[in-house]
């Protein structure tokens, strides 16, 4: 009798837990701080495909955000925020204009440097999508590079990665897994989704899990180690730096994740603050239920709070209570409730 085929290994992004588990929703908004608001609309709606929707805010309502959000002092705030509204699943990027003397926290796009380093998008054909994201003036970091990746049994998956620099040192990347589900839902006309995940540098990946498992009551997915290529892998650290790499979901979904990587000994201080009083990667943003209980649980694990729940108006519309943690490098993430939302 012919020997049975052993089963394909289980694709370790996918879910097994239960969306019901979830303290948080699926990351919601990307917060990007540009000082050149015009290169930035040309590489996420240009390039990448996304529908911008410009939002302006002033005097007092203006006054609560920038407190709130720690933003360079302004009495009008010019917010664009860009989405995909036929891909509701896919993450927005809100894009705030502020002086371009602003400081970066993290110049020359250095992945030694810790917060916000990347904006991943889930894409099918690569290679077409480089050119497009070239001609519209964008240089890629290290070329469409294939990789593989372990799975619990050992085996690997093939993935094909691109990095491209954008405004602010801000990195965008596409991502094609190939045969297997990918990292969010594609439009099959253009070949690209919106926002699946973003990514971030950090100085310590143990000190991180209070915050995302006990107060976002995320699970992480998967976690292993890898060494990079230096700047020809578009990090721009040392041949040979490693990284704990680790992926983070809210129980239940296959998108809207957190990519957390800990580059160990070549890890750096941030030349300036984080957050939105400088330029890149500046903030996440999840919703709650009740951002009082996300504060509770904030406190019992010891998770620093930088503004207690304040109503806000929120750029895109529509008002909401806001609780802004962080990290313990510093890195703002905004928790939010809808107005009318269960207490």
């Amino acid at each position: 009798m012919a020997n049975a085929q052993a089963a394909e290994p289980r694709d370790p992004m996918e879910p097994a837990s239960d969306p019901a588990a979830a303290y948080a929703s699926p990351l919601g908004i990307v917060t990007v701080t540009t000082g050149d608001p015009t290169a930035m609309r040309r590489l996420l709606q240009g390039a990448f495909g996304l529908t911008p929707s410009l939002h302006t805010l002033t005097g007092p309502e203006a006054a609560a955000v920038v407190t709130h959000w720690g933003l360079p002092p302004s009495d009008r705030l010019e917010i664009t925020t860009f989405s995909r509204p036929d891909l509701p699943e896919a993450a927005s990027v809100r894009v705030i204009a502020v002086p371009p003397s602003t400081p970066s926290s993290r110049p020359g796009y250095g992945a030694a440097y810790p917060g916000g380093l990347g904006i991943g998008f889930p894409v099918a054909g690569l290679q077409a999508r480089e050119r497009i994201i070239e001609a519209y003036g964008f240089r890629s970091a290290a070329g469409v590079m294939a990789m593989q990746f372990p799975r619990a049994d050992g085996s690997l998956y093939k993935v094909e990665e691109g990095i491209y620099e954008g405004p602010d040192d801000v990195l965008l990347l596409g991502v094609d897994r190939q045969e297997l589900r990918a990292i969010g839902p594609i439009d099959p006309a253009l070949g690209i989704g919106g926002p699946a995940y973003s990514s971030m540098i950090v100085g310590d990946a143990d000190a991180i899990v209070p915050l995302l498992q006990d107060v976002l009551g995320y699970e992480r997915r998967r976690e292993f180690v890898f060494e990079s290529r230096g700047p020809a892998g578009g990090l721009q650290v040392p041949p040979g730096t490693e990284f704990r790499f680790q992926q983070w979901f809210a129980p239940g979904a296959s998108t809207g994740y957190l990519v957390v990587m800990d580059p160990r000994d070549a890890f750096q201080p941030a030349p300036a603050s984080l957050g939105p009083a400088s330029r890149g990667i500046t903030m996440w943003t999840f919703e709650v239920p009740g951002v009082d209980e996300a504060l509770a649980r904030a406190e019992r694990a010891g998770v620093t709070v930088l503004r207690r729940p304040a109503a806000i108006l929120r750029p895109e519309g529509g008002h909401v209570r806001s609780l802004v943690l962080a990290t313990p490098d510093g890195f703002p993430i905004e928790l939010i409730e809808r107005a009318g939302a269960a207490r």
